[in-house]
């Protein structure tokens, strides 16, 4: 019995599409606070001069987040989506940054029991170590993104936090 060329696609596009379930068991989110909701957020995490990033499978770099899921606070979105992203287990801290399309961007520090980078989604090409004297070098996904994790960097949270000033 021959199978049909579109009955051997939809196959394997359910095959390709069952294997890129994570079955990795999602850890409670560690947040501890008053919690923030937002549409999307994310982790900053630097370490030894390096800050973790993902490359998008959609272009550029960026610092992990995603979606938040309906009542899920944006610190524990934050949190899952990054251990989607790179497999890490952060903490999220304080907000640094909010971007213009809502995206909270949240210091994250690394949990004592994460392992190491081993992103379980498709929707990122890897996650890697950016040396932050690289920064300006690479390609960011959003624009404006490269400049405004730099004045976190340099100048502090609250540089970015704050309103432009008026003309």
């Amino acid at each position: 019995m021959s199978t049909s060329p579109i009955r051997s696609l939809a196959l394997a596009g359910l095959v390709f599409a069952i294997s890129a379930c994570s079955t990795r068991e999602e850890p409670a989110c560690p947040f501890q606070g008053e919690a923030d909701f937002a549409v999307s957020a994310g982790c900053l995490t630097v370490v030894h001069g390096r800050m973790l990033v993902v490359d998008s499978r959609k272009g550029g770099l960026t610092p992990p987040g995603g979606k938040s899921r309906q009542g899920e606070s944006a610190q524990c979105a934050a949190h899952r989506e990054t251990l989607e992203e790179t497999g890490l287990d952060l903490i999220p801290r304080r907000l640094v940054a909010v971007f213009d399309t809502g995206f909270h961007l949240y210091s994250c520090e690394i949990h004592a029991q994460s392992g190491p980078i081993d992103p379980a989604v498709l929707e990122v090409k890897r996650a890697f170590w950016l040396d932050i004297a690289r920064i300006d070098e690479v390609q960011w996904r959003y624009p404006g993104q490269g400049e405004t994790l730099k004045t976190v960097l340099t100048e502090g949270p609250a540089a970015a936090l704050s309103p432009p000033p008026a003309d």
